[in-house]
């Protein structure tokens, strides 16, 4: 037993990379001794059963040390992914996405505006979604989580068993989804093979997209996470944070509380949707001066190409393409509790 707490300790003191090594060299080290001392020895089968505690211990120590770390995962994936695999992926993931609702919305973008002013080009809604778009198989659960949260970046936020099965739904929903296949595919051809176990892939997009944190002007109030202001929006003051959301963006023009007053700029993605610069009004006065966001894109489109620049080309441009079409989405990150997450992240063109 004193062998097997020694093994213990020196597997503590190790990596989680290194210690598949640290215990086949340990093995290889006490093997002879017990091979010499307790097994040819009298003491009946003590060393077999001693053997086979650390044989069970080593191979579960091998199993783990092919789980990587979070982070080990997000670094494997920058230093291995290629601008040719972004763009090849990025075509695929478009190519998968069956969901997709552009050629079933109406997109008014009437009159051209600038950031700089607030006069309104616009007369009427950006959006008209149809009931049908809103009940879609991975929309009805995406839209469910947008009453999950304030809007006020400095208002506690405490996730209930409700909410934390919506988002179980939410996830499990978009795993069966062509986008959401293909980066959990080209994850695991880069090496990440715990991938290949459906818990770990749920858990890996709740850790990016759920886990709550703090902005640095918040202190310590864990008041934000990367869904909140991807795809939806929040208010620090009169600054509006996020809001490159379509479906989200279209749920306040119904519910009449965002005006938008027309487009700056726009980007055709081939009858796939399209990148959209605009400048609106939320909640009546909180000015969104440029905000940037797809149009027409499924929720699981939009989440495997976050998800896949945050972990591939973090804090940089990472640039997509679809049908001959180029285009970036640029990520920022956050640590809490020493993890790097997503602070934000939109498109541009």
């Amino acid at each position: 037993m004193k062998i097997i707490f020694i093994f213990l300790l020196c597997l503590v003191a190790c990596r989680a990379d290194d210690i598949a090594h640290a215990a086949g060299q340990i093995f290889n080290s006490i093997l002879p001794n017990l091979i010499t001392n307790s097994v040819t020895g009298q003491q009946g089968n003590t060393g077999a059963n001693t053997l086979q505690q650390i044989g069970t211990v080593v191979g579960g120590v091998v199993d783990y040390a092919k789980k990587k770390s979070y982070e080990d995962l997000l670094k494997q994936v920058q230093d291995s992914t290629t601008d040719d695999d972004l763009l090849r992926l990025s075509e695929e993931m478009f190519n998968g996405d069956v969901n997709n609702a552009f050629n079933y919305i109406e997109v008014n973008l009437q009159g051209k505006t600038s950031a700089m002013t607030k006069n309104d080009q616009a007369q009427n809604n950006l959006l008209n979604v149809p009931d049908a778009v809103w009940n879609g198989p991975t929309i009805k659960p995406f839209v469910a989580l947008f009453d999950n949260y304030h809007k006020n970046v400095i208002r506690p936020e405490f996730v209930t068993p409700n909410e934390e099965s919506e988002q179980t739904t939410f996830i499990n929903t978009i795993l069966a989804t062509g986008p959401i296949r293909s980066l959990m595919a080209f994850l695991v051809n880069k090496g990440l093979t715990q991938l290949n176990e459906y818990n770990e892939q749920v858990e890996l997009l709740r850790k990016i997209w759920f886990t709550k944190y703090a902005r640095h002007w918040t202190g310590i109030c864990k008041c934000s996470c990367a869904f909140e202001n991807i795809f939806m929006a929040e208010l620090k003051s009169d600054q509006v944070l996020g809001l490159h959301s379509w479906l989200f963006f279209a749920k306040r023009e119904l519910d009449h509380k965002a005006n938008y007053l027309g487009y700056i700029d726009k980007l055709d993605l081939s009858g796939k949707g399209l990148i959209l610069k605009q400048h609106s009004i939320l909640s009546e006065t909180k000015d969104a001066p440029e905000v940037t966001m797809f149009v027409g894109m499924s929720p699981e489109l939009e989440t495997a190409l976050y998800t896949l620049c945050f972990m591939a080309r973090p804090d940089r441009p990472c640039k997509l393409r679809y049908n001959n079409v180029n285009f970036v989405i640029q990520t920022k990150t956050i640590r809490s509790d020493n993890l790097p997450l997503i602070d934000t992240g939109y498109p541009m063109f």
